[in-house]
């Protein structure tokens, strides 16, 4: 159901080079399952950005499994 093996603590690093974590998977209101991302520098930094999105190596780079 949640699209790409995405789990909460898994860290990616971006393409500006931030580094973020899984806060949390969200799947309601949403068709496509969404990862609440928070910027490791600075936790009160949030993104939400679909599973297939943070899975793509062109966006962004798995650091931990």
């Amino acid at each position: 159901m949640n699209g790409p093996d995405i789990r909460p603590g898994m860290r990616f690093a971006s393409q500006q080079t931030y580094e973020w974590e899984v806060a949390e998977l969200v799947s309601e209101g949403v068709t496509v399952p969404h990862a609440r991302l928070r910027a490791v520098y600075d936790p009160d930094v949030t993104r939400l950005v679909a599973c297939a999105v943070l899975a793509n190596p062109a966006r962004f780079k798995q650091l931990t499994t």
